[in-house]
C-alpha cells in the first residue's frame, strides 16, 4: 500500500503519486507500464452547461447487521447462548458489567392489571371486530356503557366507525343488520369470559386484555390494555424456536423495555400517554412488535413466566427505578453503536459500543453480511445534488462517518452523513445485490462509489479520471453516452489542447494560428493555447493535432502552462540528453510532477514514450494539487 505523498515511478504508476482512497478499488499496482492504444483517443465537446451523464455502475454498500445497532443483538444473544453464556453473562456483554437483573417492585405496571396501554392502530376512521371462541361486550363509553351496551358473538362481522358528517362521533354496528347509533369515539371491548375468547381486530387476534377505541382528531386510536407479563407473551421479537436462554434474555430485555418507556412517556402513575396512539408503547418496531395470539407459543411464555418480574437496572440510569434503555436490534456488522452516534443525546454507559463477533459470524446471522446498490441517478436524488461524485470514510464504522463530495448548479457540494443517515438511503433507494429484501444496519463497512466511467474500475488512474470528470475537463470518450474513458488510447495533440483549455480556462483567441486544424473540433482549444504562450505548433503554420503527444512534448506543455521555472540544477535524467525537451523535463521533476520510468532507480524519463489518455490525467490531478 503507497503512503500519502509518496512519489512512485512514472513508467510504474504513469505519474501517480498518490494512493487511491481507502474506500475506492485499487488497480494492480504492479503493472509496470500501461498498454497503448493504437487508437487515437476521441474527446467529446463539454456542453456550455457542463452536464454529465451518470455512470451506468451503481454505488455499493457493504456492511451487516439488521436495525439501528444501538444496545443488544438479537443473533448476537442467540450464538452467546449456544455456546453455554448465561442470561447474566449476555446482558453484562452489551449493556456494560455494571448494569444489573433486579426485580421490578409494586408499582402501577405490575400492579394493575389492564396498567399497559398497547397502541394497535392509529387515526383509523374504521375497523372491523369479530369474536373467537366466545361472547364480546361492548361498551361505549369505554367507562360505563351508558350510551351502549351490546354483544358480539361468533360468527358476526361488527364495524366501528366515525361518523362522515361529524367526525367526533362514532358507531358500532353489525354488517347487514343495524347499528347502535352515534355516540362519543370513546368504546371498549371485554371477554364475557376470562377464558378461551379472542378479540378479532381486522384480522389480527388478541387474546389478552381488553380493547379500547380512544377519540382523535376526526378519527380514533384502537389501543390494548394489558397486564405487563401478559403483554410479554404477545411479543413477536424473536422466533420462539430459538434456544431458551436466547428467548430468557429477550423476556428480560422486552419487559424492561417497556416499563422503562412506558414511564419516560406516562410517568410512575402511567397517566401520560403518547398523543399519537393514545398509548404507551406502539406494537411496531418503532417500539416492540406485539402480533397477539399468533406470537404465543409454550417455550416463549415460559422464558416469559420463568424471568417474571426481572429487569435490567444501572446505578447511573436517569428513570425511576434505575432502569436501563434496553434498546436493541436484530443484529450489527460486527461491533454495536454508541447510543448518541445514532440518536442526539447523552451518551448512555450501559449503550456503550461492544465488539461482536456473534452477530458478524454468517453461521448464527444470516444478516452478517450485505451488499446494497443504489443508483447514479438515485444516490444523487437522495443528496439533493445535480450528481453525487465520491465518498470518503472518515470514521468507522461503528459510530461511521462519511463525506460525499458532488455536483449541483455547477458548483461543488458536500455534505458529512453518519451511518443511521446512509442506512435510511439505502432503505428508501438501495436495491440488495443478491435480490433479497433490503434490511440495512448503520454497520457499513466500505462505500464503493461509481467510476465516472464504466471503463476504468480497477485502473491505475482511477481516482485522477474521476477528479478529471469531476472538474468537468472531459466528457467522455463514446458519445453521446460518454459511458467510458478509454484511458489507455493515447493522447494527441488536439486531445491534449483541450484537455489544457478546459483545466486552465483559457480566454478565447484573437486570431486563426495554424493552417492545419480547420478540421478539429479542437480548433478553438488549440487557437487558446497558442494564444497563452503554450505551444508555437509543430513546424511552420502547422499544428499536427493528429499526432501523438509523447512524454517530452508533454513536459514541454505542461512547463509553459503552469510558468515553471526551476529546472533543480538541470541533468536530473541520463535519458533525454538529446531531447530539445530536456530543460521543461528537468522542471517537472523538479516541481514533483514526474520521478522517473524505471523503478527503483529512476534516473530515465523515458521521453518518447507516448502519453496516454490516462496518464495525462494523472499529470493534470498532481499538477492541480502544486
Amino acid at each position: 500500500m503507497l503512503t500519502s505523498g509518496m512519489i512512485v515511478s512514472d513508467r510504474q504508476m504513469f505519474d501517480r503519486d498518490r494512493p487511491p482512497p481507502t474506500r475506492r478499488r485499487v488497480g494492480a499496482a504492479e503493472r509496470l507500464l500501461v498498454l497503448l492504444s493504437a487508437a487515437l483517443a476521441v474527446v467529446t465537446v463539454l456542453p456550455a452547461n457542463g452536464a454529465f451523464a451518470a455512470s451506468e455502475e451503481p454505488w455499493e454498500f457493504d456492511g451487516g447487521g439488521w436495525g439501528h445497532g444501538v444496545g443488544l443483538s438479537q443473533f448476537g444473544a442467540l450464538g452467546m447462548a449456544e455456546e453455554g453464556d448465561s442470561v447474566e453473562e449476555i446482558l453484562d456483554f452489551y449493556y456494560s458489567a455494571d448494569a444489573y437483573l433486579g426485580e421490578l417492585p409494586g408499582t402501577h405496571w405490575t400492579t394493575e392489571t389492564e396498567g399497559l396501554k398497547i397502541g394497535l392502530q392509529q387515526s383509523v376512521t374504521t375497523i372491523d371486530i369479530e369474536a373467537i371462541g366466545g361472547n364480546i361486550e361492548i361498551c361505549q363509553p369505554a367507562a360505563d356503557c351508558s350510551d351502549v351496551s351490546e354483544t358480539i358473538e361468533p360468527g358476526e362481522l361488527w364495524r366501528f366507525e366515525v361518523n362522515g358528517s361529524d367526525p367526533s362521533e362514532c358507531r358500532f354496528r353489525e354488517i347487514g343488520v343495524g347499528n347502535t347509533g352515534y355516540h362519543a369515539c370513546d368504546a371498549r371491548l371485554t371477554k364475557a369470559a376470562s377464558t378461551g375468547i379472542r378479540f378479532d381486530i381486522d384480522d389480527v387476534e388478541y387474546a389478552r386484555g381488553a380493547i379500547e377505541f380512544v377519540p382523535a382528531t376526526d378519527s380514533f386510536h384502537a389501543i390494548v390494555r394489558i397486564d405487563l407479563e401478559q403483554y410479554l407473551y404477545g411479543l413477536a421479537e424473536v422466533p420462539s424456536s430459538w434456544h431458551p436462554t436466547a428467548l430468557q434474555v429477550q423476556a428480560v430485555i422486552g419487559r424492561t423495555f417497556a416499563v422503562a418507556t412506558a414511564v419516560a412517556r406516562g410517568g410512575s402513575d402511567g397517566s401520560g400517554v403518547l398523543s399519537s396512539c393514545g398509548c404507551h408503547l406502539r406494537d411496531t418496531a418503532s417500539d416492540q412488535v406485539y402480533a397477539g395470539w399468533s406470537q404465543e407459543a409454550p417455550a416463549w411464555n415460559g422464558a416469559v413466566d420463568d424471568t417474571a418480574g426481572d429487569v435490567l437496572k444501572h446505578p447511573e440510569s436517569w428513570l425511576t427505578l434505575d432502569l436501563v434503555e434496553t434498546f436493541y436490534s436484530s443484529s450489527n456488522g460486527g461491533a454495536s453503536e454508541n447510543n448518541e452516534d445514532v440518536w442526539p443525546g447523552t451518551p448512555r454507559p450501559w449503550l456503550r459500543s461492544v465488539v461482536d463477533p456473534y452477530s458478524s459470524d454468517p453461521n448464527i446471522n444470516p444478516l452478517a453480511n450485505w451488499k446494497i446498490l443504489v443508483t447514479d441517478e438515485d444516490m444523487a436524488t437522495a443528496l439533493g445534488w445535480d450528481r453525487a461524485l465520491d465518498a470518503f470514510v472518515l470514521e468507522g464504522p461503528p459510530g461511521l462517518q462519511v463525506r460525499f463530495t458532488g455536483k449541483d448548479g455547477g458548483a461543488d457540494v458536500e455534505t458529512l452523513l453518519n451511518g443511521t443517515e446512509i442506512a435510511s438511503i439505502l432503505k428508501t433507494y438501495g436495491v440488495e445485490s443478491g435480490g433479497g429484501q433490503v434490511r440495512v444496519s448503520p454497520y457499513i463497512s466500505q462505500v464503493i462509489d461509481p467510476p465516472g466511467f464504466d471503463d476504468i474500475v480497477g485502473h491505475l488512474f482511477e481516482a485522477d479520471i474521476e477528479w478529471l470528470l469531476a472538474e468537468e475537463i472531459t466528457q467522455g470518450c463514446n458519445p453521446p453516452a460518454n459511458t467510458q474513458f478509454c484511458p489507455e488510447d493515447s493522447v494527441s495533440r488536439e486531445v491534449m489542447a483541450a484537455f489544457l483549455n478546459r483545466y486552465l480556462d483559457l480566454p478565447a483567441a484573437s486570431q486563426d494560428y495554424f493552417t492545419d486544424d480547420d478540421n478539429s473540433i479542437f480548433e478553438d482549444d488549440i487557437n487558446r493555447l497558442a494564444e497563452a504562450g503554450i505551444t508555437t505548433g509543430c513546424g511552420g503554420t502547422n499544428f499536427c493535432p493528429k499526432n501523438v503527444v509523447d512524454r517530452g512534448q508533454m513536459a514541454a506543455f505542461l512547463v509553459r502552462a503552469l510558468g515553471l521555472t526551476d529546472n533543480g540544477g538541470g541533468d536530473l535524467f541520463i535519458d533525454d540528453d538529446n531531447s530539445i525537451f530536456e530543460n521543461d523535463i528537468d522542471r517537472l521533476g523538479t516541481a514533483g510532477i514526474t520521478k522517473g520510468c524505471n523503478p527503483p532507480t529512476n534516473d530515465r524519463y523515458c521521453p518518447d514514450l507516448p502519453v496516454s489518455r490516462g496518464a495525462m490525467a494523472a499529470f493534470l490531478h498532481r499538477a492541480d494539487d502544486l
